[in-house]
């Protein structure tokens, strides 16, 4: 019994690793959302906010899944911390180079926040939702 429970636990704490770390990771490498300084292709564009999109979209059913008793306000902090840590690493990333000029503007730094941290708390707040309903159908 004291076996299964250590497991749990411990497929409970890699469970929210590997989420929180897909959030970093997102953020690092598919910032920005759009580029409103440089033009880019159509595909690239489309590729990258659609894959920036899903994974905010599973964020947030990781959080709802994750930390069921927490509220909107703790995944929105989550979230926004996670995103710093994310963009933090995409400009160490890239220090020195030339695309950081055009790429870290206040504009496309808020676009990218405003849109992977509403997504998340939508998708959060739709799974939790979700949840709470079945779990009072039973």
């Amino acid at each position: 019994m004291k076996e299964t429970e250590k497991n749990d636990g411990r497929r409970q704490r890699l469970a929210r690793l590997l989420a929180l770390g897909l959030i970093v990771f997102i953020n690092c490498s598919g910032f920005p959302v759009y580029n409103l300084n440089k033009e880019w292709t159509f595909l690239i564009t489309a590729i990258n906010f659609s894959t920036v999109f899903c994974c905010a979209v599973l964020a947030g059913g990781f959080f709802a899944a994750l930390f069921p008793a927490r509220g909107g306000v703790f995944v929105l902090l989550v979230t926004l911390a996670l995103t710093f840590v994310g963009l933090g690493g995409r400009y160490l990333l890239e220090w020195g180079e030339v695309s950081n000029t055009y790429n870290f503007t206040l504009p496309n730094l808020l676009l990218h926040i405003a849109v992977f941290a509403g997504i998340s708390w939508l998708a959060w707040y739709f799974a939790a939702k979700r949840r709470r309903t079945e779990s009072s159908d039973l």
